[in-house]
């Protein structure tokens, strides 16, 4: 039994949206970009002096090239998705051909296969295990500190009956 399955695979109609928008927002921000530069060099070259159509001109190619630019955005998204769906494809496959039982003809011939056998090992007889090391934990270190703390003890012999230096 092969594993080619006659049936069609569905359509995918969101990717097929994108791909359409993709392509549409790609072409019209091109058409924007190129005719707001067009007439942009003619305004120029005519030497126009309304302030209304040279930022209408602008306005018109910098939407332009936003538009062209989410429109590669879309493509690669678009890209992107079909190999995502492409990779998971190729792993279902993978898994499906892991898990098709095997023919009834290999099944007999592992029944003469024997279980495998346990067996224990005894531990080795002169094993000397070291004592738990001590650990301080942070309480022991508190209290430490608070000890330290609670001495008072001269820095110098007899520092307290000295008196100050007079030059």
């Amino acid at each position: 039994m092969s594993n080619a399955t006659t049936r069609r695979p569905a359509l995918n109609i969101p990717l097929i949206v994108l791909w359409v928008a993709a392509v549409a927002v790609t072409g019209l921000g091109f058409w924007l970009l190129q005719s707001g530069n067009a007439a942009q060099a003619d305004f120029y070259n005519e030497q126009g002096s309304d302030y209304l159509q040279y930022l209408n001109l602008q306005t018109q190619s910098t939407i332009g090239g936003m538009l062209l630019a989410a429109g590669v955005v879309g493509v690669f998204i678009a890209l992107a998705t079909h190999a995502r769906n492409r990779a998971a494809a190729v792993v279902s496959a993978a898994t499906v051909a892991v898990a098709t039982p095997a023919p009834a003809s290999v099944d007999s011939s592992l029944d003469d296969i024997e279980e495998p056998q346990v067996v224990e090992v005894a531990p080795p007889a002169n094993v000397e295990v070291a004592p738990p090391a001590y650990v301080e934990t942070a309480e022991a270190e508190a209290a430490d500190v608070a000890n330290v703390a609670t001495d008072e003890k001269p820095v110098a012999p007899n520092a307290a009956d000295d008196e100050p230096t007079r030059p």
